[in-house]
């Protein structure tokens, strides 16, 4: 028989999302102190391929044909005079207090996290475990088959009295009944399969609250509802349910992801906070006159 030794603590460190934020920070931060050395050459401009298809594609969209040669250039001038004053401009100092430019950089820098973020795939016992215990966000409608006819407070004296005096002569076990009892209303007679918020959006909560009390197979009521009161024959009803997590799975990933991405950025940017001192100055006291 083989030994099986523990896992290492260190192997979860590495599949750890905060641990891989902690590793794109430390990137960051040498990637800003290489970028920003003074022994750097700053007077060098590459206009790579991949920028010059870019400047092709995004003339393309706007045109809906390529640029010519000479298009091409001026595109390629224009881009190149853009570069040369924007590193002027940050030598200069002149994006430091200029708010536009400070929340692009942000969105800029959070959305790079982002995107490294999203590439994270949890295991699947870690997406089974994260479901079992946010499960009840992802419960799906309770779902009803009825017929109802619709009696209008609008309209009638006392419309609840009147939809119970209906229902005391009707054969309440025949779901055929007379489509001229009651009152025309602009929704249909029949729902078949409906969600629970549907019937809920059409008549009122106070129509579906009744819903789950109602016995299957014959006509019952008064129901009230926005409008008035309804009788209701309930053909089926099909409680609320959570779905295995195999049926929800990409929206399961899809909020998995966002959390993640959320504590990760929080945990990031207090790796960062540390390394900054940060004096918060106090506005002088207004002399009182």
């Amino acid at each position: 028989m083989t030994d099986r030794s523990p896992s290492s603590p260190s192997k979860g460190i590495l599949r750890d999302p905060l641990f891989h934020f902690a590793l794109i920070g430390l990137a960051l931060f040498i990637g800003f102190v290489l970028l920003n050395d003074a022994s750097t050459t700053t007077d060098e401009i590459t206009v790579s391929v991949a920028q010059q298809e870019q400047l092709v594609a995004a003339y393309t969209r706007v045109w809906r044909r390529p640029p010519s040669a000479e298009e091409l250039k001026g595109l390629l001038d224009d881009w190149i005079r853009e570069e040369i004053a924007n590193r002027e401009a940050l030598t200069l100092g002149l994006a430091a207090n200029d708010q536009v430019v400070r929340r692009r950089l942000r969105q800029k820098y959070e959305s790079f996290m982002d995107q490294f973020a999203a590439s994270i795939e949890p295991t699947e016992d870690e997406l089974q475990s994260w479901y079992a215990s946010n499960g009840e966000d992802y419960r799906q409608d309770a779902r009803y088959s009825l017929r109802q006819r619709f009696f209008s407070s609008d309209r009638r004296d006392d419309a609840q009295a009147d939809a119970a005096s209906v229902l005391a002569e009707i054969d309440v076990d025949d779901p055929q009944l007379d489509g001229s009892l009651g009152d025309a209303l602009a929704i249909p007679q029949r729902f078949e399969d409906s969600r629970e918020t549907e019937l809920g959006n059409r008549f009122g909560q106070a129509f579906t609250d009744s819903l789950e009390n109602l016995p299957q197979g014959r006509w019952s009521g008064p129901v009230p509802s926005a409008y008035g009161f309804h009788l209701v024959f309930l053909e089926s009803a099909e409680s609320q349910t959570v779905p295995e997590l195999d049926e929800v799975k990409a929206a399961v990933l899809r909020d998995w992801r966002a959390e993640h991405m959320e504590k990760a950025r929080n945990s990031l940017y207090a790796s960062l906070l540390e390394r900054y001192s940060i004096d918060v100055q106090t506005p002088a006291a207004v002399s009182e006159s």
